[in-house]
């Protein structure tokens, strides 16, 4: 059967949850880090799709309401409130034990009739809105075949995708393991202090914009960029780095999909510029010093250590280039701000800009808006593993989820799959033209996520091996 067009999820309750044991002496209001800043707050999700497990659903549900209380009680800030400063504007925490909510709802179709391949079909169905100021919202969403969805629904101000990936996890230890091994580290802005006077490079000035939705593309221009979600299989990683790798250096193989992927964006692009752009989301946390930085509390840190890598190339060098050329790009401007004097200058740039926030603005990265030469944005998660099982057997499918409004550029989202067997899911949201450039790559990279391939439903056809014994073999779709 061909994949349902849509689904309805309905809410069946929403139950504001407080933290059990709050901690002493916490502070009452938890001013945010510069570097959180920098991205600023809007809703994040982390989404964890499962099959059914063998104790049911309200088993399931009845495990969550009762660990909640003692997670909050550890992660404190999330059950507060995120809300702008009366005097400054500049969002804050505050932590007053206001509650998380906890969500339950029902969808009314079966994981194997998910359309998984069209992103806003199936994602962007199971995450369910949730109201502006609230640190936290976990959602379990009940699907007819018995499987469930948990969503971690937070503000990008309080985590990046180290912190995003870090919550799941530490929700795995806590019902499985009996308790957290390591202690949040919750003091956001002492972390990263601003030196005085502050000190940056002009360049910074040019990638920064002010938000402003009269300079951004409209509704429908932004409504015309699709939403898939694939697979790519080791295999094809293994190829693609082997392809990337001279005899100078062994590209990695975020830098080799990298480069694939930019040789797709200038097939796409074609003669409509004459130039094209990548930009990666890197997060920094290895490059910090640890005589300066706490090595422990920047590891348990759930904040934004984040900055944008991005570089301009011709389109027709991208398309002529040798794939490990293209591959050495994307890591010479990776390298460019994997240094801790970046986050030192982004810390100090943003105390030195922290007025706009009085006005009710905010800042955003150019290369993100769509405006110039056609750039696509990569959130790698592949250095986060997501163990996602808490005591009802692993997710099939975790993807972190984001609503991206107006912005214009494309975007593509890479993570571990946890099937184990090293291959990647990437949700990407693309302009049509480059989405049928990745649809019709002769290498098929990019396979459609279909609910067989993340074993929701039995393949589509089985053939006989060599051996007579049964292969199962999934037809590309």
């Amino acid at each position: 059967m061909p994949p349902a067009e849509s689904f309805a999820v309905e809410v069946v309750s929403r139950t504001l949850v407080r933290a059990s044991d709050p901690p002493r002496g916490f502070p009452a209001v938890l001013p945010v880090s510069n570097l959180d800043l920098i991205l600023g707050s809007f809703h994040v999700f982390f989404i964890a799709v499962y099959p059914a497990p063998a104790a049911g659903f309200p088993a399931v549900a009845a495990a969550a309401r009762a660990a909640l209380p003692a997670f909050l009680s550890r992660f404190y800030p999330f059950a507060g409130r995120v809300v702008p400063s009366a005097s400054t504007g500049v969002p804050e925490v505050v932590c007053g034990n206001e509650g998380a909510e906890l969500v339950v709802a029902y969808a009314d179709t079966a994981l194997a009739d998910v359309d998984f391949a069209d992103a806003d079909a199936s994602l962007g169905r199971i995450q369910v809105p949730f109201q502006r100021g609230l640190a936290l919202s976990l959602q379990l969403v009940r699907f007819a075949c018995g499987g469930f969805s948990l969503t971690w629904a937070t503000d990008h101000l309080l985590v990046d995708g180290h912190g995003l990936t870090t919550l799941p996890n530490a929700w795995a230890d806590m019902l499985v393991g009996g308790g957290l091994s390591w202690e949040p580290h919750h003091d956001r802005a002492s972390l990263f202090r601003p030196r005085l006077p502050p000190r940056y490079g002009p360049s910074l000035d040019a990638e920064f914009v002010r938000y402003d939705p009269g300079t951004l593309p409209n509704a429908l221009l932004a409504a015309a960029l699709v939403r898939r979600n694939y697979v790519v299989e080791a295999a094809d990683v293994d190829r693609l780095r082997a392809a990337a790798s001279g005899p100078a250096r062994r590209a990695t193989r975020l830098e080799a999909l990298s480069a694939h992927v930019w040789k797709l964006l200038a097939a796409a692009v074609g003669g409509s510029d004459t130039h094209c752009r990548m930009a990666w989301l890197v997060d920094g946390r290895r490059r910090l010093d640890p005589a300066k930085y706490n090595k422990t509390h920047v590891n348990n840190y759930l904040g934004n250590v984040v900055t944008y890598a991005s570089r301009e190339a011709a389109v027709e060098t991208v398309r002529s280039a040798p794939l490990a050329d293209v591959a050495t790009m994307a890591a010479t401007a990776i390298a460019e701000v994997f240094r801790q004097e970046r986050y030192e200058e982004l810390v100090d740039w943003m105390e030195a800009h922290k007025g706009v926030f009085a006005e009710g603005g905010k800042w955003t990265e150019a290369v993100g808006l769509g405006t110039g030469s056609p750039a696509l944005v990569v959130s790698a998660f592949v250095p986060f593993k997501v163990e996602g099982d808490f005591g009802f057997g692993p997710p099939r499918l975790v993807m972190p989820w984001v609503r991206p409004g107006r912005l214009g550029s494309a975007a593509m989202t890479v993570i571990r799959s946890p099937a184990g067997d090293g291959s990647w899911l990437v949700t990407a949201r693309m302009w049509p033209r480059l989405a049928d450039a990745v649809d019709a790559d002769p290498e098929a990279v990019f396979k459609p996520a279909t609910p067989e391939r993340l074993a929701f439903a039995p393949p589509r056809r089985a053939e006989l091996g060599a051996t007579g014994t049964a292969q199962h073999v999934v037809s590309r779709m």
